[in-house]
């Protein structure tokens, strides 16, 4: 997230807004600007999607290899995330100025994928106790307005549907075991999302809460809720940044306000996924 300087009576404008449920754009506190996704965008690549919400644009690419089994988890493959925010993106990125909130998202990210629910690890195990894939993801921002967190989910959760997966075949025990993975395009499988979570951040302005903030919301927020939510609706995980204290009461007031928001977006994403469509506007 960048710093925004903003005037005393600038911030009392955004929070007295956010507290009439009437933001200076014209939104609602619910409300989110428009959503643009992009998919098969990255050549080279298993997968990939580009996400843009507002002036936030966001890519992410998949990219698949064999390698050994975690010894702790011999029936499962495993993924690696990496998040990059360009320096072109914001000039406050420069140098390492982008690497708190790099730091940031990623902990997000493997939040939501921390369940082995999110993603079936499974179905990557390609010889039990030996091989299996493994995703490199990487998420890049190359420009930045807001909302970074719910941009990379739904990004990565599109870039996880448009990817393909090589059939491969095992001949061969032991030492003398053999993999061939097939180059036949058509020869493919698809990972299941059914179950990939989005993440809905709320954040406290005032005596409200607002979603898909823009950089200047942010600057008037004293603290924020991530909430992983599933396509049908249930909570899959929730974190609590910032140095705010939130009640209770308004906590699950927040909970349920990104369960409906959650909800709607993977309705209309999934809609979209499912039509195999490359370009799609929420």
């Amino acid at each position: 997230m960048t710093s925004i300087r903003l005037s005393a009576a600038e911030q009392k404008y955004i929070i007295e807004s956010a507290e009439c449920d009437f933001r200076s754009d014209g939104r609602t506190c619910e409300d989110y600007r428009q959503i643009e996704i992009e998919t098969r965008n990255l050549p080279n690549t298993n997968g990939s999607s580009r996400c843009k919400i507002g002036k936030t644009e966001v890519l992410v690419g998949v990219k698949a290899e064999v390698v050994d089994v975690d010894i702790h988890a011999p029936t499962q493959g495993r993924l690696n995330i990496s998040v990059d925010c360009s320096a072109t993106a914001s000039p406050e990125f420069a140098g390492r100025g982008s690497e708190t909130i790099e730091q940031e998202i990623l902990s997000v990210l493997n939040l939501l994928y921390s369940s082995i629910d999110a993603l079936n690890l499974e179905d990557l195990c390609i010889v039990k106790g030996e091989s299996c894939w493994l995703l490199n993801i990487d998420v890049l921002y190359i420009q930045c307005g807001g909302n970074l967190f719910d941009a990379a989910s739904i990004a990565l959760k599109a870039a996880l549907h448009s990817t393909t997966m090589p059939n491969v075949s095992v001949s061969g025990e032991g030492i003398e075991m053999e993999l061939e993975i097939s180059d036949d395009p058509y020869h493919v499988w698809k990972l299941k999302t059914s179950m990939c979570p989005i993440c809905i951040t709320l954040y406290q302005i005032g005596e409200s809460f607002a979603a898909d903030v823009s950089e200047e919301e942010e600057e008037c927020s004293t603290g924020y809720v991530h909430v992983g939510v599933l396509s049908s609706g249930e909570v899959s995980a929730m974190e609590k940044s910032g140095a705010g204290n939130m009640e209770p009461d308004a906590l699950l007031e927040m909970i349920e306000a990104a369960v409906r928001i959650g909800e709607h977006i993977h309705q209309q994403l999934d809609k979209n996924l499912q039509a195999e469509c490359t370009t799609a506007t929420l």
